[in-house]
């Protein structure tokens, strides 16, 4: 089966002040055509899909709008990233669902929606689902008042790897099994626009955590295309356009990968 992995859209994004909703629309529509041209059989949006988690109505629509088009090549999986609001996506759920989009905003039990199985292109699929989780939302409050940097930062990464464990255990050798995640995976390189705070190594999910029975981790948060090296292919698809002046070296892109169990 052939899959197309994008992320990091940000849209709402201004540049001095500049609406660049002009520009997503024709990103947005020419990654519709190359699902089509390319003949995909699944799409992954592993996060940021807006700038902001307050999107203008503008911005909405370019998303939406952008989805749909998407989803009428192949079904469509989308993670919600650190910028996206999770109650707003979240509302909309239910009506994307009818066009065949799944969004995930909550980390959840694999059999409760954490773990996606789709047929796509006549081959079995698991995509094992983990949207943006904060330190706060994964180290107790208490912990964060009391323990040291090193003690809170490895703890991060002990339990965000251990989420990455529960949702892929049932992956299987008949099955292609891929994770779709939005975090920071160590070994990874920022390309210029991310929020430091949440991409700094003190707060990182371990490469070794995604395990050998996944054929792809389809990740989101950096903005730089790029592999991490791992024991199967770690892969950010970077962002399909440069956000801003920091990132004019990166190469704007998505990602087009074939996969058999």
């Amino acid at each position: 089966m052939r899959l197309l992995h994008t992320s990091d859209w940000h849209v709402g994004k201004l540049m001095r002040g500049a609406s660049r909703a002009d520009e997503h629309r024709a990103v947005l529509a020419e990654m519709a055509t190359v699902a089509a041209d390319e003949s995909v059989d699944l799409v992954l949006v592993a996060g940021d899909l807006f700038e902001t988690s307050a999107p203008g109505p503008e911005s909405e629509q370019v998303v939406y709008r952008g989805l749909l088009d998407l989803a009428e090549v192949a079904p469509v999986l989308v993670v919600a990233g650190n910028h996206d609001n999770a109650r707003r996506l979240e509302a909309v759920a239910p009506l994307l669902t009818l066009g065949r989009v799944q969004v995930r905003t909550q980390v959840a039990r694999p059999d409760e929606g954490g773990v996606v199985r789709i047929d796509a292109g006549g081959v079995p699929v698991q995509v094992a689902m983990l949207p943006f989780v904060s330190k706060r939302g994964i180290v107790r409050a208490d912990a964060l008042m009391r323990d040291e940097a090193y003690q809170l930062s490895q703890a991060y990464t002990d339990r965000l790897g251990a989420l990455v464990r529960a949702l892929t255990e049932g992956f299987a050798a008949d099955t292609v099994n891929v994770v779709c995640a939005h975090a920071f995976a160590a070994g990874g390189t920022t390309g210029g626009g991310e929020r430091s705070v949440h991409t700094i190594e003190d707060y990182s999910l371990s490469a070794l955590a995604f395990p050998v029975t996944a054929q792809y981790v389809a990740l989101g948060h950096l903005h730089r295309s790029q592999d991490v090296p791992g024991a199967t292919r770690i892969r950010y698809s970077g962002s399909p356009l440069q956000l801003d002046f920091g990132e004019t070296a990166n190469t704007s892109s998505v990602t087009v990968v074939d996969l058999e169990p």
